[in-house]
């Protein structure tokens, strides 16, 4: 039961290491992630500010050609007029020439809305990509300067998982089990020791029976109160 109790210690020690490890590693690439989150938002608005640029550029075309368009009927029927000399066509003729000066009046309105709306985006637009290509060079500067320290806690995470798993496979699935849940609620320590008759992560005072049963190492022990390993450190 010794040989149980050392490997669950090495293993809780191993685990020890791979959390502060990978805590360090998460610092280390927390700026990095920072500047790329950053960046993958900047650069969806500019596409997104592209594309509405892009789309209000060919309304506008759109609006000022049906103008054009309006003009060109407007002077056809202004020069046809000058021709009838029937009062009803002369009349008919003269309520299509107003009926397409208000139509072209509405176009002229809605292009000058379209134009008021845009005030501003193509500024934007530049701001923007000038913005997101500093934040990709500040990226690039960043990942060059983390690198070597990111390759390095990888690799050393990577040992100590293998180490973790070699131990693991000389341990009781069940007891692996249990140990495992005691360690995320434990704070990470899920194997403590039983020290002059009390329970070295609670602090409780173990009753002296268990407490010599302990010290005899035929079994595992569970502390009473917070139900952590137990082992005797004499």
């Amino acid at each position: 039961m010794l040989e149980e109790i050392s490997r669950l210690t090495s293993l809780q020690a191993l685990d020890q290491q791979l959390r502060a490890q990978e805590q360090a590693l998460s610092k280390i690439t927390a700026r990095v992630d920072e500047l790329r989150a950053r960046n993958e938002q900047s650069a969806i608005e500019l596409e997104r500010l592209r594309a509405d640029e892009q789309q209000a550029e060919l309304s506008r075309r759109e609006l000022e050609r049906a103008l054009a368009a309006g003009e060109v009927e407007i002077r056809n029927k202004r020069m046809r007029l000058s021709q009838i000399k029937n009062e009803r066509e002369l009349q008919a003729l003269g309520h299509e020439v107003e009926s397409l000066k208000e139509g072209n009046q509405r176009l002229e309105s809605e292009l000058l809305a379209k134009l008021e709306l845009a005030d501003g985006r193509p500024q934007r637009i530049s701001e923007l990509a000038e913005s997101l290509e500093q934040g990709l060079a500040e990226l690039q500067e960043a990942e060059r300067a983390v690198a070597g320290q990111i390759e390095e806690q990888r690799e050393a995470i990577g040992r100590q998982r293998r180490e973790r798993e070699r131990l693991l496979g000389q341990l009781d699935p069940v007891l692996v089990q249990r140990y495992e849940m005691l360690f995320e609620r434990r704070g990470g320590q899920a194997v403590v020791a039983a020290k002059a008759g009390t329970c070295q992560g609670c602090r409780m005072r173990l009753p002296p029976q268990l407490f010599n049963q302990i010290q005899r190492h035929e079994v595992i022990h569970y502390c009473p109160n917070c139900q952590r390993v137990l082992y005797y450190d004499p």
